[in-house]
C-alpha cells in the first residue's frame, strides 16, 4: 500500500496594504492574524491561542501558539520587519491534528488545497508556502531503506530528474551495527531548496513512542520517502495548490512535484525501481481520497505503554519481590501511593487536564481490572 501526505509545511502572510510606518505594523500584524484565525477556525480546532515566550519560528520576534497543545503550531510576526509577513507553521503532528478534529466538528476531511481555498477568502492578506514537506509511504511493500542506500552507495542504482538528468545531490546515511535506517539526498542547510529523506517510518514511531507508535505496531513495514522543499520551490507549488479542486488533483501535484526531481534507477539496465515505478503508477489513478487521521492512541493510553513497557517500573517491582516476597512488593506499591499522594502537578498537567479531562470522562478508562 502506498500513501501519499503532506507532511508538515510554513506558510507566510503578507499584507495587502502597508502600513505608512513602521509603528502602524504590530497592530496590522495582529488584525491580520484575527482574520486567518477566523477563516482557518484555528480556535474551534485547536484551542485559544496563548503568548509563545518561546520556540518561535526563526527569526521572528512575537508570536502565538495554543494553549495546552501537545503539538508544534505557532503564529508569529517581527515586530521591526514588515516584509517578513506573519508566519504560520504546522509540524506534521499540529497538521495531523488538525484535519482530525476538523473532520470530527465539521464531518468532512480538509487537504491543503481546501484549507488553502479558507483562508484566501480575505482582502487583508495574501498567502504562499515558504516550505512543505511531502510524503510517500510505502507500507507492507517489503523494501529496505538500507538495501536502496547501499545501492546508491555503489552506483547501482542512481536517481534522475523526471527530465532525464543525473540528480547529483549529496548522499548521506545514519548507520548504526552497519544498517542505514536513514539516508538524505541533498545537504540540510537553511537555504537549501530541496531535501530527500528516505527512512524507516516503523523504527522511527517505534524508538520514539512517536504519535503513531500504534499504527506503526500493525505493519510489517513502513519507508518513507519525504521530500522538502523551500524558497521558489514552495512558492511555485503555492501557485498550483491554489488552483486544486479535487483531491486526486492534489495527489498528482505531490506525487509529481517528489518524482520530478527524486527518480530511482538501475545503474546497469537503466530501466526504474520498483519503488519509483510504483511512485509513478500512482499518477495513474483517476479516483483517490487521503487517508483520514488514524485515531491516534491517546494520550493516556501512550503514558501507560510507557509505564509498561518502557519506564523500568515492573522491572523494579519484579526486582523488590523477588527479594521481599508479596509482602515486600505490597509494602513497596503502599510506599509509592503515599508518595503520589505528595505529588504537585505542574502548569503543563493542569492545562492537559483543562483540555482533556471532558474527552477522556465520555470516553472511559483506558485500562481494563
Amino acid at each position: 500500500m502506498l500513501d501519499v501526505q503532506v507532511d508538515e509545511f510554513t506558510l507566510v502572510l503578507q499584507t495587502t496594504k502597508r502600513p505608512s510606518s513602521i509603528e502602524g505594523w504590530q497592530s496590522m500584524a495582529n488584525i491580520i492574524i484575527n482574520d486567518f484565525v477566523r477563516l482557518a477556525k484555528i480556535e474551534t480546532v485547536f484551542g485559544k491561542l496563548q503568548d509563545a515566550k518561546e520556540s518561535l519560528p526563526q527569526g521572528y520576534s512575537v508570536g502565538y501558539s495554543c494553549e495546552g497543545a501537545t503539538f508544534y503550531f505557532a503564529i508569529a510576526y517581527h515586530i521591526d520587519f514588515i516584509q517578513m509577513g506573519v508566519c504560520i507553521k504546522f509540524s506534521a503532528h499540529a497538521w495531523m491534528e488538525y484535519r482530525k478534529q476538523y473532520e470530527l466538528l465539521y464531518g468532512q476531511s480538509i487537504q491543503l488545497h481546501q484549507f488553502f481555498a479558507n483562508i484566501n477568502n480575505s482582502l487583508l492578506y495574501t498567502s504562499r508556502l515558504s516550505r512543505i514537506d511531502i510524503a510517500i509511504d510505502f507500507i507492507n511493500e517489503k523494501i529496505s531503506v538500507n538495501t536502496i542506500y547501499n545501492q546508491l552507495s555503489k552506483k547501482n542504482q542512481i536517481v534522475r530528474t523526471a527530465y532525464g538528468r543525473k540528480n547529483n545531490s549529496n548522499l548521506s546515511g545514519l548507520t548504526h551495527n552497519n544498517v542505514t535506517s536513514t539516508f538524505y539526498l541533498g545537504t540540510r542547510g537553511k537555504n537549501i531548496k530541496a531535501l530527500l529523506r528516505v527512512y524507516d517510518k516503523k523504527k522511527e514511531q517505534l524508538d520514539t513512542m512517536g504519535i503513531r507508535y500504534d499504527e506503526a505496531l500493525q505493519y510489517d513495514d513502513w519507508v518513507r520517502f519525504e521530500a522538502s522543499f523551500k524558497g521558489t520551490y514552495a512558492h511555485d507549488l503555492t501557485d498550483e495548490i491554489v488552483n486544486i479542486n479535487t483531491d486526486t488533483e492534489l495527489k498528482n501535484l505531490l506525487v509529481s512535484a517528489l518524482t520530478d526531481r527524486y527518480q530511482f534507477y538501475y545503474a546497469k539496465s537503466d530501466r526504474l525501481t520498483t519503488h519509483s515505478k510504483k511512485m509513478l503508477d500512482l499518477l495513474n489513478k483517476k479516483d483517490f481520497m487521503f487517508s483520514s487521521p488514524s485515531p491516534r492512541m491517546n494520550l493516556l493510553e501512550k503514558s501507560q505503554l510507557h509505564i509498561l513497557n518502557g519506564s523500568g517500573l515492573f522491572p523494579y517491582l519484579f526486582k523488590v519481590r523477588d527479594i521481599w516476597g508479596d509482602e515486600g512488593l505490597m509494602k513497596c506499591v503502599a510506599f509509592l501511593y503515599e508518595e503520589f499522594e505528595k505529588y504537585e502537578p505542574n502548569d503543563d498537567v493542569l492545562l492537559w487536564l483543562k483540555k482533556f479531562t471532558a474527552l477522556y470522562r465520555k470516553q472511559g478508562y483506558p485500562f481494563k481490572v
